[in-house]
């Protein structure tokens, strides 16, 4: 798959003006750091192949979410050394945020969102929330000799001053857990999502301000996407991050966001789909603020 054939934008309608264009999809095949299954490097343009084939209305959002002016923009060059492709990524992120749109990153690895949250620590400091849904916590400070692999990307956020909430973890590394002990983080791991009834206020309880959503597809439970590198068993499901999502959108002011870590199966394109509909669907609840009361959710 290439973003090079004739297939230049998200969903089958055309790019809308320039002028028109209230967010911007910005993909970022990079694929430099991955330590098990190997294939981010196609998530991009398996995204927005499948894409395709999105119903343009989302009933959940209530509106054709593409209506609302998103833009699609060339793949960014991911070309080694890593710092340089990190620093191209950060610039793409930059100049949309510069025009006053909603940057949508799409992965590539999970280090792509270093990039992200340096254009917008740049421009506007620390004053928002990185909210991951991931199944590990990467909060490691190095990770096969480097301090941007994946599983360093939540550590480079702290480095930069944010605060990141977890959810759906249920995956870390000893040394990790005695780090958010120390600062006193609280992921809401995936098995309290399945065992508190009351998940979904303790999800967003204290949450406000801004936020950037980092959607690692690993944060599903891998019988609904096994399409990447490092798969858990224990995660979340659909209708789950439906209901986190629209809560936090209908909650706090969205200034950015990622979908990170599909590596494409071959022959099996659900999978595709399952991210492309994610990206659909976050890219309406954070343009609208969440979805219309009348109409609901999916259950």
């Amino acid at each position: 798959m290439s973003l090079d054939g004739p297939i230049t934008s998200f969903s089958e309608l055309p790019n809308p003006p320039e002028e028109a264009a209230r967010a911007a999809i910005i993909p970022a095949p990079l694929e430099a750091t991955v330590s098990y299954g190997h294939g981010t490097s196609l998530g991009p343009a398996a995204i927005i192949f499948a894409s395709q084939q999105l119903e343009l209305y989302d009933n959940v959002v209530d509106c054709q979410v593409m209506d609302l002016g998103v833009i699609t923009r060339p793949a960014v060059n991911v070309s080694p050394p890593l710092e340089t492709a990190l620093t191209r990524i950060e610039a793409a992120v930059g100049r949309e945020l510069d025009a006053g749109r909603l940057p949508v990153l799409l992965g590539g690895e999970h280090t792509v969102t270093v990039a992200a949250l340096r254009a917008l620590v740049k421009r506007r400091g620390t004053d928002f929330t990185v909210l991951s849904l991931d199944a590990h916590l990467d909060l490691r400070d190095s990770y096969e000799g480097s301090p941007y692999s994946h599983a360093c990307a939540m550590r480079r956020a702290l480095d930069l001053g944010l605060e990141v909430r977890h959810f759906g973890a249920r995956s870390c590394s000893l040394a990790e857990m005695e780090l958010i002990r120390a600062r006193g983080m609280e992921p809401l791991w995936a098995r309290e999502v399945h065992n508190d009834p009351d998940w979904l206020q303790k999800a967003v309880a204290g949450l406000e301000g801004p936020v950037y959503l980092t959607l690692d597809v690993d944060g599903f439970d891998a019988s609904v996407m096994p399409a990447t590198g490092t798969p858990e068993p224990g995660g979340l499901s659909w209708p789950q991050v439906t209901a986190w999502l629209e809560a936090v959108c209908a909650r706090c002011p969205v200034i950015g966001l990622d979908v990170v870590e599909l590596a494409p199966l071959m022959g099996m394109t659900a999978w595709d789909f399952t991210a492309a509909k994610l990206v659909h669907r976050a890219l309406g609840l954070a343009l609208l603020g969440g979805p219309k009361p009348s109409h609901g959710s999916e259950r």
